[in-house]
Parts: structure tokens; C-alpha cells; sequence
């Protein structure tokens, strides 16, 4: 796969961050990118996101 360059980083960047403006995507993205809970999330952190998640998926 081909190295991409500064420029087209800088561009992907603001892309994602236009994308996980709001909820709803940012909540697609990690569930398409499999982002994993932080591990040093305080357990009643985790479990408040858990908590949301389900309720989202309602």
C-alpha cells in the first residue's frame, strides 16, 4: 500500500473531525472502525457508555 503525504493526512484529519461532529456519526464511526473503550476508563465510565449503547441500539 502506498505511503500518503503530509498534505492528504492533514486533509483525512479534518474530514474525520467534520464526521464525529455530531453523535450520530460519531457513534457509526466507532462502531465501523471498532474502536475499543479506553482500558482506563473508570469501570463506571464504561459502564455508562455501555449503558448508551444500548439504549441506541433499541
Amino acid at each position: 500500500m502506498e505511503e500518503i503525504g503530509k498534505a492528504q493526512q492533514k486533509v483525512i484529519a479534518r474530514l474525520i473531525r467534520q464526521w464525529i461532529s455530531s453523535d450520530a456519526n460519531r457513534r457509526q464511526l466507532r462502531q465501523l472502525l471498532d474502536l475499543p473503550t479506553d482500558p482506563d476508563m473508570p469501570s463506571e465510565h464504561r459502564s455508562l457508555l455501555d449503558e448508551l449503547d444500548r439504549k441506541l441500539n433499541q
